[in-house]
Parts: C-alpha cells; sequence; structure tokens
C-alpha cells in the first residue's frame, strides 16, 4: 500500500522555469503582435520620413580672436584658460540683434523673419577651443549655405563694431580727463606776464617759480598722452575674428533621417507590440501556460508538459518511458503523490486519485495514463478506472482493445476484478474500462462510491479518470471518496473559469486539489457516438441471491437522451 512515513509540506512545488522562459513562451503565442506591432511602426516610420518637409543644415566654423583689452572688457572670466567667454560669444551669435543683421543680409528677395532665424539656428562649443559652429537650417540647400554665411559674417561684423566703440569710449574718456588737467594746470600756474612763442598756454617762461603741483599735472597729462596712442594703434589692428571654415552647400538632408526614423519606429512598433501581447495575454480567458495556470486560485502546477520540444514543434505526449526527461518528470509526481497520500490516514486499503479532464478529448486520459504507469513503474500495484466515456486513448497508448468494464460492472453487478486487464507495457498496472461500445456507466449512482471502496483493497494506487465537468457531474459524485484530485490543463484551450469552477466545487466537496497537470493543446475531439443505459443510475453492483424469481411481467425500460461523449479524432478506434 502507499505510504510514507513523515509527511510533506503542503505546499506544491514552484512553478518550473523562470520569468525568461515565461516571457519567451508568451512571444511564441503572441509573436504575430508583436510582428504587427514592428511592422506598423516601421510603416508610420515610412509615412513620417515621407511627410516630414527634407532639411538640410550647413556649419560654419568661426574661430572667436581676444581683443587685446582684456582689462576692460572682462573677457578673462570664460569658462576656458583663455580670454574670451565662448558661452556668451554662443549667446551674442543667437541673439535678435544678430538675426536683425542677418535678416539685412538676406533681405531683399526673400525678406526673412528675424524670428524664424533664430530658431534655424544652432551654436555649439566644441571642447578646449576657441571656436564657435554655427548650423543653419533651410529647406533648399542653398538656403542653408547662405544662412550660416550670413550669420558668420554678422557675428564677426557685430563683434568688430563692438570692439570699435570700446575702444573709442576709452579714447573719449583719456581726451576729457586730459583737458581736465589742463585746465587744473592753468589755475595753479596762473596767468604767464610774457608768452614765448613756441610755449604750451599757461606754461611760464622758466621753471624757477613751478611748483610741486605743476610738475605733478605734467606728469599726469604726458601719461595719459602715452595711453592714447596704443589704444588708437589697436583701434586699427583689433581683429574680432575670422572664419575657419566656410559655409559648405550641404549634398543631403539633415532631417528626416531614414535610417534612424525607421530604427525608432521599429523600436516603438516592437514596445506596442510588446504591450499588446501582454494585454492580450492577461484578458484571454484560456490558460496558454504553466504560468497562468499558477495565476488561478493559486494552484500549484506539478507537471507542465506544455512547453514546446526541439525546433518548436508541439508534443502529443504519447506512454513516457523511463529513458526521457519527460518520463523522468512524470516519475518524480507519481513519488510525490505518494508521499502527500501517505500522510493522510484513510484507514486500510489503498489511494485513491482523481484525475479530472478541463476539457473534451485526449488531455486528460493522457495525464491520467501516464501518471499510472509511473506509479506502476515506482512499485506500487496501480489500478486505472476509466471513467470517461472516451476510452479510445487509453486503448491506444496502452493497447488495448474495447471491452467490458465500469459500466457492466456498475450496471451488472460482474466482479470488477474479472473485468480488469493487464497491458505488456506496465506489469504492475491494471485497467478497469469504461465498458462496451455504446453503453453508458452510470458513474453519478451511489454505487460508486462502493465500488471505489472495494477497489482500494486490491490495489496500493486507485487512479480514476473522469470526463470534464462541461459534458457530466461525475467528477461531483467521485471526488468524495477520492484522496487527491489531480485537474489536467490543456494549454491553449482550457478556460481560466472551468478550473476555477472545479477547483472551487472539489473544495465544497471536501477532497483535496493537489495540483494541476499542463499538456499542450491536443487534436480536435470527434464526433460523439450514441450511448445507451441499460439499468437506472444508482444501482450498486448485484450480486444474486437465492430466491430471486423472475415475476413473468416485462420489465419497463426508460430511454434516456444521447449524451456528447467525443472522441479524439486521430486516435477513434473503430467500435463493433
Amino acid at each position: 500500500m502507499l505510504c510514507g512515513e513523515d509527511s510533506m509540506d503542503a505546499d506544491a512545488p514552484s512553478l518550473p522555469g523562470t520569468e525568461l522562459g515565461e516571457y519567451t513562451a508568451l512571444l511564441r503565442r503572441r509573436g504575430h503582435l508583436v510582428c504587427a506591432g514592428v511592422l506598423g511602426g516601421l510603416l508610420l516610420s515610412v509615412g513620417g520620413v515621407l511627410a516630414v518637409p527634407e532639411t538640410y543644415t550647413s556649419v560654419t566654423a568661426v574661430q572667436v580672436l581676444p581683443s587685446g583689452m582684456a582689462e576692460f572688457t572682462g573677457e578673462r572670466s570664460g569658462r576656458l584658460a583663455g580670454e574670451v567667454n565662448l558661452d556668451t560669444e554662443a549667446q551674442v551669435v543667437g541673439s535678435a540683434q544678430v538675426a536683425d543683421a542677418v535678416a539685412e543680409r538676406l533681405g531683399p528677395e526673400g525678406a526673412p523673419d528675424p524670428a524664424e532665424l533664430a530658431e534655424s539656428i544652432e551654436v555649439t562649443v566644441p571642447p578646449n577651443s576657441s571656436v564657435l559652429e554655427i548650423h543653419f537650417s533651410a529647406g533648399d540647400p542653398e538656403e542653408a549655405r547662405r544662412g550660416a554665411a550670413a550669420y558668420a559674417d554678422a557675428y564677426l561684423e557685430l563683434r568688430g563694431a563692438r570692439l570699435d566703440a570700446l575702444v573709442e569710449r576709452q579714447l573719449e574718456a583719456l581726451r576729457e580727463e586730459k583737458e581736465a588737467l589742463y585746465a587744473e594746470l592753468d589755475e595753479v600756474a596762473g596767468p604767464a606776464p610774457e608768452q614765448v612763442p613756441g610755449q604750451a598756454p599757461g606754461q611760464p617762461p622758466g621753471t624757477s617759480g613751478d611748483t610741486a603741483r605743476t610738475e605733478a599735472l605734467r606728469q599726469e597729462i604726458a601719461a595719459l598722452g602715452g595711453g592714447t596712442g596704443p589704444l588708437r594703434a589697436l583701434r586699427e589692428t583689433v581683429e574680432p575674428g575670422r572664419v575657419l571654415t566656410p559655409a559648405t552647400l550641404p549634398e543631403e538632408p539633415g532631417s528626416p533621417r531614414p535610417v534612424l526614423w525607421a530604427a525608432g519606429g521599429a523600436v516603438l512598433g516592437l514596445l506596442a507590440g510588446l504591450l499588446l501581447a501582454v494585454v492580450r495575454d492577461r484578458l484571454d480567458p484560456r490558460l496558454l501556460g504553466a504560468g497562468g495556470t499558477g495565476r488561478v486560485g493559486g494552484l500549484p502546477v506539478l507537471l507542465d508538459l506544455s512547453r514546446p520540444g526541439r525546433r518548436g514543434r508541439k508534443r502529443f505526449p504519447g506512454l513516457l518511458g523511463e529513458g526521457g526527461p519527460d518520463g523522468q518528470r512524470v516519475n518524480a509526481l507519481a513519488h510525490l503523490l505518494r508521499v502527500r497520500l501517505g500522510a493522510r490516514d484513510r484507514g486500510p486499503g489503498g489511494r485513491v486519485v482523481v484525475v479530472a479532464a478541463t476539457t473534451p478529448g485526449r488531455a486528460g486520459a493522457a495525464a491520467a495514463v501516464n501518471l499510472a504507469a509511473a506509479t506502476a513503474r515506482t512499485g506500487s500495484e496501480t489500478l486505472l478506472v476509466c471513467a470517461d466515456p472516451r476510452t479510445d486513448t487509453v486503448g491506444e497508448l496502452l493497447g488495448l482493445p474495447e471491452g467490458p468494464g465500469l459500466a457492466e460492472a456498475l450496471m451488472e453487478g460482474e466482479d470488477p476484478a474479472a473485468l480488469e486487464v493487464r497491458p505488456d507495457v506496465a506489469p504492475r498496472l491494471r485497467v478497469l474500462r469504461y465498458g462496451r461500445p455504446g453503453v453508458s456507466a452510470p458513474v453519478q449512482g451511489s454505487g460508486t462510491a462502493e465500488l471505489l471502496d472495494l477497489l482500494r483493497g486490491g490495489a496500493d494506487c486507485v487512479i480514476v479518470l473522469v470526463a470534464p465537468m462541461s459534458e457530466s457531474a461525475d467528477v461531483h459524485a467521485v471526488a468524495p471518496s477520492a484522496d487527491l484530485v489531480v485537474p489536467v490543463v490543456e494549454a491553449g484551450r482550457t478556460r481560466r473559469s472551468d478550473v476555477a469552477e472545479l477547483v472551487a466545487s472539489v473544495s465544497r466537496l471536501g477532497a483535496e486539489v493537489a495540483g494541476a497537470v499542463v499538456l499542450p493543446l491536443q487534436p480536435l475531439p470527434g464526433p460523439a457516438p450514441e450511448t445507451v443505459v441499460e439499468d437506472l443510475p444508482g444501482s450498486s453492483p448485484r450480486q444474486e441471491e437465492p430466491g430471486d424469481e423472475e415475476t413473468g411481467e416485462p420489465e419497463e425500460t426508460e430511454e434516456t437522451e444521447e449524451t456528447e461523449v467525443v472522441i479524439p479524432a486521430d486516435t477513434a478506434g473503430t467500435r463493433s
């Protein structure tokens, strides 16, 4: 019997894979949305390139030379170690005064607006240099070249005029100061009795009467006279700057740049596509993988076989052996359930595990068969009970023909042990098939619980495969007798609401949900076969007792409605 000396923590193992794996799976599922976003971004960028007018930019480089009057202009306070404050000069180039001068130079034909000119100019300062780079943009290459050249010339002209005005102000100040000193000298020396030809006005004929004050004034006048000469020479020789690189004719537009726009459009489209993919994935009512399954009511994922195989191909798991990684993962699930079942005290006998499908098709049968085979491989006597009318998948995977089983045990009272078959692929595994073709087993009758109690005594583990709740309420009839319930999620087809409803219903019945098994999307099921009920539901397994006699009266039978039982299209066998 399945048992475990130590109990296991109720928390299931964490979801397989990492967040990166979940995002990779998201890209596989919603790759078309991401590609559509990238394509849309590229198309928008192409439209923008065609719609936005071309802009040409011409560049000219101007070297700003020191004026030689740093003590008057304050040029030594610049950000560099030189004598020119390039930050200030860059602001001067972009000023309205220069823009007005440029408009006058370009004016006769187009009469450009100075405000528009100021928006078309950009001035940069290369590091560790005394150079201003003037960038002028226009819709025509020739206009861009003329604008850049006009800005360079207007700036240099304005700077030269500013320096000339500064020198002139200094000379005018010196002249006024010199005249004031001459006037003071006249007052100190007094009137001269005689004026000798060639003497300056106010100068006495001799030096015997000169005072110390007179000498000092004369020295100041001489010093001022010595300062005006260099200023006059500076005014004639000062150079405000020179054009290092004349404005050239741009060969291609500076904007829009098709490559840059295409790259930006692709990146923005990629972000939009990713956002749309995430939103679409979150709003999808279907469960698309282990990540979404784990977020439904905190349901842990015990086994995930939904990841694609090599080269991205989808997998339709058959009977997994011990040799492959998937088979070992199923074995690990069998060991986990053994420990969980061993921690439960339900008296003598084996344990019952209900494998509940959530979608019609082969997903539930494939999960139940592999779990039963793995449990048998790990050393436990295992009985697989097929309570789902779709028996073709079980027969296909285990190589079993159709025959009597659960339906005959419930309706005709046959011994279930005599109806069990042993597949060759798993020696410790026995299978109680659903029943003969066309017969419907009354799983929801009261005899099901009695039959499961009877089956406990003949196996260490009884695995019961039931139909999805969307087709029948069989899981409600079997769950109270179960030790654990394992929902089977078919990625891409199972709805979130179906899993949530199944978990809630099983919990209300007092059964424990161990965790989910996630399988990839399986082939669509085929048409439903016709089934009939040969006895009233709810009858328990009968045994003939002495004294039973036929009354001779005909027994009334009721025709039951046809139930939709779907057989997988790719595995549907021929019923006889």
